[in-house]
């Protein structure tokens, strides 16, 4: 068992129904693979990606021990959002519809201004309170860092953590 994995696991026993984890997905509990980068604007792109087993196995044993499993994750146009929802409804149907947050940054009805590193912290805001345990799981150090700013009572964690 990995140190993060250990945490989270006590966190969730000491404090149930308080737990909330938030899990990217681009390079988080999907594959980042890029030889398929010329594609990156066409629809379909997003849902052809491999999921990572061995984190949705993590986000599962979670959720299923009473942890708030939350998507939170980037794209840049509205239907890429659908390719996200697609891929999670295939890969992750334990996640509940209303936990998934998918954030389409590019959009001009959004008008999301702020730099892309504080984004997260404002939605993990509308979806916790003070009194939660919050665990974020991202691979992009710079989100991870700036939503650790914006938030300091957050526990940020790589997805490399959980592997021995």
């Amino acid at each position: 068992m990995t140190d993060i994995e250990g945490r989270i696991l006590e966190s969730i026993e000491t404090n149930k129904n308080k737990v909330r984890i938030f899990w990217d997905m681009d390079g988080t509990c999907t594959s980042m693979e890029m030889q398929n980068k010329e594609h990156k604007l066409e629809p379909g792109f997003f849902y052809t990606k491999r999921p990572i087993k061995t984190i949705i196995n993590f986000m599962k044993k979670f959720n299923d021990l009473g942890a708030d499993t939350f998507i939170l994750s980037f794209c840049s146009y509205n239907y890429q959002k659908d390719d996200k929802l697609r891929w999670l409804k295939e890969n992750c149907d334990f996640i509940k519809e209303e936990n998934i947050i998918i954030i389409p940054r590019k959009e001009k009805s959004l008008n999301i201004t702020e730099d892309k590193k504080y984004i997260k912290a404002h939605f993990i805001e509308k979806y916790t309170s003070p009194d939660d345990i919050i665990y974020m799981v991202d691979d992009n150090e710079t989100v991870l860092l700036g939503t650790k700013e914006k938030l300091p009572y957050l526990n940020i964690v790589s997805p490399i953590d959980f592997i021995e």
